[in-house]
């Protein structure tokens, strides 16, 4: 065995592949090797495509990543390819087995009880404050991206119609999403309204028309408004991140926990096509698992 794995190492040498690589390759084939031999007493050269089904299962078990279990996989089947040229074997019995798919993690998100204790840490009496304030409420509440955030102007706000104007006259061109209306709740309206009439009107030039703006009279970039957040992450004491993307996962996910149906979160947040919403419906899913494993009585 020793001179067969000699032997497919200088194979994989000639292909210019890094020690790396070939040694995780070596290792992943003596894994398995070890595996069919104290599991099925079996020799390598004679294994059969259900022991490494049942190996690929065992992998799961012990909590491989999919792409742990895809790299094993390509692996065993390079090897056994390498057994067949050499004629040392007649088929390849990992031939017809396919890498699972990338499973993509949920997306980060607060929880609603998270989400109350954020939006009660600002102090409103400030201008700092205030504008932190409105400005986590309107994240949270239309769930829009941190470049649009930065890019509303004051005549992007219709108060009357509780909804806001993305991308109208936009000047950044890196923003490729079409223009569009989205709504915003009365309390994020309430916040925003207080902010402009208590803060903002002291704090720059009539004619200046950004809305969010920093101590200085200046528009808020978005590395402002990342700082504004770090700083807010450290005072809710979470063992996660706190980002414009979090709060816009959360705005989805918290909508379709409650009822919302996809077609309606999808156009809200601006996406073309409902292919970008599956993760938020994966963590819908698993919320929806949860609470029948908690609340059913035969769960």
């Amino acid at each position: 065995m020793e001179k067969t794995f000699d032997n497919y190492i200088n194979k994989l040498r000639s292909k210019k592949l890094s020690e790396n690589t070939i040694n995780s390759y070596i290792s992943d084939i003596k894994a398995f090797v070890s595996y069919i031999e104290t599991e099925y007493t079996a020799f390598y050269l004679e294994v059969k495509k259900t022991q490494v089904l049942t190996y690929l299962v065992d992998l799961q078990k012990k909590g491989k990543s999919s792409s742990t279990i895809a790299r094993n996989i390509s692996s065993l089947k390079n090897f056994y390819d390498f057994l067949r040229e050499e004629r040392v074997i007649g088929e390849n019995p990992i031939q017809n087995i396919h890498s699972p798919r990338q499973i993509k993690k949920a997306p980060m998100t607060l929880s609603e009880a998270e989400i109350i204790k954020l939006m009660n840490l600002p102090d409103t009496n400030t201008f700092k404050g205030s504008r932190d304030s409105a400005m986590l409420e309107l994240l949270y509440s239309s769930g829009i991206k941190v470049t649009e955030l930065i890019n509303i102007k004051l005549d992007d706000i219709i108060f009357n119609a509780s909804i806001i104007l993305i991308g109208k006259n936009n000047e950044d061109k890196s923003l490729m999403a079409k223009s569009r209306a989205v709504p915003i709740g009365k309390i994020a309206l309430n916040a925003i309204n207080d902010y402009i009439s208590k803060f903002r009107v002291n704090k720059c030039k009539e004619d200046f028309n950004y809305l969010f703006i920093n101590s200085s009279g200046e528009a808020l970039t978005r590395q402002g408004v990342w700082k504004i957040l770090k700083y807010y992450e450290r005072k809710l004491e979470i063992n996660h991140e706190l980002s414009p993307q979090v709060l816009r996962n959360s705005f989805a996910v918290h909508l379709l926990n409650n009822g919302a149906d996809i077609a309606s979160v999808q156009e809200l947040m601006g996406h073309k096509n409902i292919t970008a919403m599956q993760n938020y419906l994966q963590a819908t899913q698993q919320k929806s698992l949860d609470t029948f494993k908690n609340l059913h009585p035969r769960a």
